[in-house]
């Protein structure tokens, strides 16, 4: 299993029935080695010898019958052995000695057992970076309904058709809690400009975009965000805002007092006039409204070969957009990809593909913004009204 610990200097991290161990002893070490939990709370790198690779020996396990009796070792013996203070070493150690069949199997059988015995009895875990793959598997595997059914490899996807790269310029409309905005913004590595788009009444929550664990390199200055009301050229400041703007101060404490609110209007009177400035470099949307309406309403502001990409846990919308955009002269090579994805398990011998897998990651739309030699951006361009309503189609079962 897989869990989101923050590792403060000084504090202790639990991590349930697997222990606890102190932050400051994983602070400062590489992502990878696996550690176990002694029963001091020190922890101890699980190394595997390499010499130790495992052979085939002249056993074939048909001699084997799951029926039960082939452990002498009861509960009530492993619990005594608990209560007497064995280590879990010594208790698998203990079970295997009482185990009549265990000198009867394969090499890669034994190992099986083994490892299934560690995982009950011993305390270890495996520090993971907080990277696109790693935040994305943890949130499928737990409630994809929240985040789309937006599978890692169709989010890796995603931003391939969109070209995500250091340096750009992206439109982005993030309806899966801030993982399309995180992933976007890792690979960007601080440099470029995010616009996020967003419906709420004040700046979007984002809750998967803290699991990323990026700094304020990656997102100061690069980072902003506006209402879909702002992006129409009617729409006027807010009375407050526009009144802080336009007020003369006369004292230093009046201006000191007021610096900090003005300076979050102003940023974002710039980040409207950069919305409007336009020449970006992709839309990249991932939301539960009508995906032709969100294209519609940000086409004016793509640049010429800029790439639109959706993402849809649902065909059918995709389907629909993808006829219209094919009617649309400014787009060309519009297409719909299913991504499909199998994990395989590789070991000396024993390498098969996963018995189980997820059917589906949904499904991506692309298209390639182009001009037309009297193509210009104007206020007519811009569809009028609210945001583009949410797509009453139901969500597939995870």
């Amino acid at each position: 299993m897989t869990k989101q610990v923050v590792l403060e200097p000084g504090k202790t991290v639990s991590i349930g029935k697997f222990g606890s161990f102190a932050a400051d002893d994983v602070i400062g070490r590489p992502y990878g080695p696996t550690y176990e939990i002694q029963a001091d709370g020190q922890l101890v790198i699980m190394h595997q010898d390499v010499a130790e690779a495992l052979t085939e020996n002249e056993a074939t396990n048909e001699n084997i019958f799951d029926d039960g009796e082939s452990q002498s070792l009861s509960y009530e013996d492993i619990k005594a052995l608990k209560e007497a203070g064995a280590t879990g070493r010594e208790i698998i150690q203990k079970q295997l000695e009482g185990n009549k069949s265990y000198d009867l199997r394969t090499t890669y059988s034994r190992d099986k057992i083994m490892k299934r015995k560690e995982a009950k009895h011993l305390k270890f875990f495996t520090p993971l970076p907080p990277d696109l793959n790693n935040v994305a598997w943890y949130n499928f595997e737990r409630h994809p309904d929240k985040i789309r059914w937006l599978r890692p490899d169709a989010l890796s996807q995603l931003l391939s058709f969109a070209d995500v790269r250091a340096g750009g310029k992206y439109l982005v409309v993030d309806g899966v809690g801030g993982l399309l905005t995180g992933a976007i913004l890792e690979r960007m590595g601080g440099s470029g400009s995010v616009h996020l788009i967003h419906d709420a009444d004040s700046p979007p929550a984002l809750e998967l975009l803290p699991l990323f664990n990026l700094t304020l390199y990656h997102t100061r200055h690069v980072l902003h965000t506006m209402h879909w009301a702002a992006t129409e050229r009617r729409w006027t400041l807010p009375s407050h805002m526009a009144d802080e703007l336009a007020r003369v101060y006369k004292t230093d404490r009046e201006r000191n007092r007021a610096r900090k609110k003005r300076a979050g209007f102003e940023e974002f009177v710039a980040t409207r006039q950069q919305f409007f400035d336009g020449e970006f470099d992709a839309a990249i949307i991932a939301c539960p409204y009508e995906p032709y309406s969100v294209i519609h309403r940000l086409l004016p502001y793509l640049a010429g070969s800029s790439n639109v990409a959706v993402h849809s846990p649902q065909l059918q919308p995709l389907v629909e957009a993808q006829a219209r955009l094919r009617a649309n002269p400014n787009f060309i090579n519009v297409s719909i990809t299913e991504p499909w994805l199998r994990r395989y398990q590789v070991l000396p011998a024993r390498t098969h593909p996963d018995m189980s897998t997820s059917s589906s990651g949904g499904y991506i739309l692309h298209a390639v913004r182009i001009l037309s030699d009297d193509d210009e951006i104007n206020e007519n361009d811009t569809p009028r009204g609210g945001p583009p309503p949410p797509a009453t189609d139901a969500a597939p079962e995870a």
